[in-house]
């Protein structure tokens, strides 16, 4: 019996050390992280919210700055904001639903769905607005104010930029089309269609489609000399999330909540090397997501997400400073133990 409570003993006592330890490392990461973002919020070098995961649990989240210009309102997590071009995960997303559902092919030529564009949509396939290589000229940005301008626009076409599938070229025409056709297909409008297919499945509750300046809990974006930017939406489509409802959204696209691992892995397939697809840049290896990064930026948001099996890291700021990835860098070494580095002041902007 004494050898038995001997045993017990000494296990109770190795098991304390090692949640000390865990316990102990955890704390020092969640320290470092907090002198990471209190000297970058001090410096004016992150104006954001912040949430960092680990081995699957959030280990970090946290809101540092102000909701708009006026310096009044703070952030907190709750707040939405626009997050530029990773918004587009979401048309591509439905876009492989659709093909899920047997209701397209990537191979489609997007005249099958829009026959009122001109001769060259024979030329372009699906998959070549998912891969940014349609020969789409881009969006003239100066003379559209909605999308019926630009739709007026690509009719008024003559010819295409290059012959489709042969050049990479990343713009919102290709991105403005996928809006279109998922709205011919499904005959709703392309922000229910992301609120009620896309949205609401992947448990996401607060994310907002073009938000309005009078949204509630909607962060304001603003420059360096405290000039707040001017809300405009030239084409539609555009959603809002907070820390909560990205994280979510990385995690079905992770756990493959909405599509299948082939049809993420085709989200993956760049034209070439470097070059971005539907889900930004990415890989699955063995039906699991190895990484998936995605920024983007509009007006003075910006936002980033990395993702992989060991931890997440989604950074979303309404005053850029074009500086997330140094920020994302070192939150990478806080994770893995090591000495880093300290954000510096930004430049003007």
């Amino acid at each position: 019996m004494d050898i038995i409570k001997t045993n017990r003993i000494l296990l109770f006592t190795f098991l304390l050390i090692v949640c000390n330890s865990g316990f102990s490392q955890s704390s020092q990461k969640s320290a470092n992280l907090d002198s990471l973002f209190l000297k970058a919020y001090n410096s004016k070098a992150f104006n954001g919210n912040v949430l960092v995961s680990q081995n699957g649990k959030i280990i970090y989240e946290k809101a540092f700055g102000r909701a708009d210009a006026s310096g009044i309102t703070e952030l907190n997590k709750k707040y939405r904001f626009h997050i530029g071009s990773i918004a587009k995960e979401f048309n591509a997303v439905s876009i492989l639903m659709l093909k899920e559902q047997g209701k397209l092919k990537l191979e489609d030529s997007i005249s099958k769905f829009l026959p009122e564009l001109p001769s060259w949509a024979n030329k372009i396939k699906i998959i070549h607005l998912l891969q940014y290589t349609s020969g789409l000229p881009q969006i003239k940005w100066n003379e559209v104010n909605q999308d019926s301008d630009n739709m007026m626009a690509l009719k008024k076409t003559v010819a295409l930029d290059f012959e489709p599938g042969t050049k990479y070229d990343y713009n919102n025409n290709n991105v403005f089309l996928q809006r279109r056709i998922i709205e011919k297909i499904t005959n709703v409008p392309f922000n229910s269609f992301v609120v009620k297919e896309i949205l609401r499945p992947a448990g996401i509750k607060n994310g907002v489609v073009d938000p309005t300046e009078n949204e509630k809990l909607f962060a304001k974006s603003f420059n360096n000399k405290g000039k707040q930017d001017i809300l405009k939406y030239n084409i539609s489509g555009w959603t809002a999330l907070n820390l909560e409802d990205f994280y979510k959204w990385s995690e079905a696209i992770n756990s493959f909540k909405l599509i299948t691992p082939q049809s993420t892995h085709e989200l993956f397939v760049p034209f070439s090397i470097g070059n971005q697809t539907g889900l930004g840049e990415g890989e699955i290896q063995d039906r699991q997501v190895k990484n998936h990064i995605h920024d983007g930026a509009v007006f003075n948001y910006q936002a980033l997400l990395v993702s992989n099996p060991n931890f997440t890291i989604i950074l979303m700021t309404n005053n850029k400073q074009n500086n997330l990835d140094e920020i994302s860098n070192s939150i990478q070494l806080i994770l893995a133990g090591k000495p880093f580095n300290q954000i510096e002041s930004p430049k003007s902007n």
